[in-house]
């Protein structure tokens, strides 16, 4: 198993959990709620824009690129959370 499909369990599991899920939690956070509201507007901005189809790629394009490093780093730093922690525990522990 590759490190994404764990990473892809565990977001599948937070987000189907019935109580305390990401959802529930994403509708309290108000960082979150401000940048999905400006999303939005800047999402409704730019499909008025007089742009040419080469031009809606070259932007579209960057955008993923965007998103795929944000994504990347987001694993990255969970998963050197993750290690951190079990770090942690087992120093709690002394099993080293």
């Amino acid at each position: 198993m590759n490190n994404m499909n764990f990473f892809q369990l565990v977001q599948y599991y937070l987000e189907e959990r019935q109580s305390n899920n990401i959802h529930a939690n994403l509708k309290k956070d108000t960082d979150y709620l401000k940048a999905s509201q400006l999303e939005d507007e800047l999402c409704n901005q730019y499909e008025n824009l007089d742009l040419t189809a080469e031009q809606r790629k070259v932007i579209n394009e960057w955008i993923d690129s965007i998103h795929a490093q944000e994504c990347a780093y987001t694993a990255v730093t969970f998963r050197m959370a993750m290690q951190y922690g079990f770090f942690v525990l087992l120093e709690l522990t002394d099993l080293t």
